[in-house]
């Protein structure tokens, strides 16, 4: 049987005052489950195809399962968007990736290219496995993208998850050149391990030297009572 959350008061409470956090920049947050809406919205904004992990021609995708959630200010203009979606990783997250990755990009057509199948033995996702959540189509509109914005609206993203789902895990991807600035680290990843996707054909838009951002359940949870702890 799943364990529950340790203290339920303290994420609720979290996830109140980041929302208070967005209302005093003036923005407004709304979360959806229509990934229709959201790819014609990520098309809009990034001049692209979504990311096949929230791709509905090869997903089956709906409130269940996933949800989006977009900020907008005053002038209904739209500011920042991330996605997130549940799976169950069998074996462990090291060996179910690069698996489940090849899969969906197979399903669109695109040619990808790994250049190692295997992650490293010393890894932390050889040690994690069972219901997680992949967070992803992070963006922020570039008047915006000051550390504040950055750190509070994709850790409502992260706290949603955790009380939604209660994952053991959630993770994403980056690029090398964003870790190394830390921005994974101000969105609440307390993990990140470089190359842990190597590519000689990288998918559409990622680095050939992947870097996974990483947050346990009780990263989560403790990343909510230090927030408790700031709050007046």
């Amino acid at each position: 049987m799943q364990e529950g959350l340790k203290d339920p008061l303290a994420v609720v409470r979290t996830m109140t005052a980041l929302e208070q956090a967005i209302a005093e920049m003036g923005l407004t947050i709304v979360s959806s489950g229509d990934f229709q809406v959201f790819s014609d919205l990520r098309k809009t904004v990034r001049k692209g195809l979504v990311s096949p992990m929230f791709d509905t021609s090869v997903n089956a995708l709906d409130d269940m399962n996933s949800f989006w959630i977009e900020a907008r200010d005053q002038q209904g203009n739209l500011i920042a968007l991330q996605a997130c979606r549940r799976d169950y990783i069998d074996r462990n997250l090291a060996e179910w990736v690069p698996r489940w990755m090849g899969g969906l990009y197979l399903l669109r057509s695109e040619l990808i290219i790994p250049t190692r199948l295997v992650v490293p033995a010393n890894s932390i996702t050889h040690r994690l496995q069972g219901p997680g959540v992949y967070h992803g189509e992070v963006w922020i509109d570039r008047d915006f993208r000051n550390a504040k914005l950055c750190g509070t609206f994709v850790r409502i993203g992260m706290i949603v998850s955790l009380i939604k789902w209660q994952p053991n895990v959630i993770w994403g991807l980056t690029s090398g050149n964003r870790a190394t600035r830390g921005l994974s680290i101000r969105m609440g990843y307390p993990h990140a391990e470089r190359g842990f996707l190597k590519w000689d054909i990288p998918p559409h838009g990622a680095d050939v030297n992947e870097v996974i951002t990483i947050a346990t359940r009780s990263d989560l949870e403790y990343l909510a009572h230090e927030r408790i702890a700031t709050l007046p």
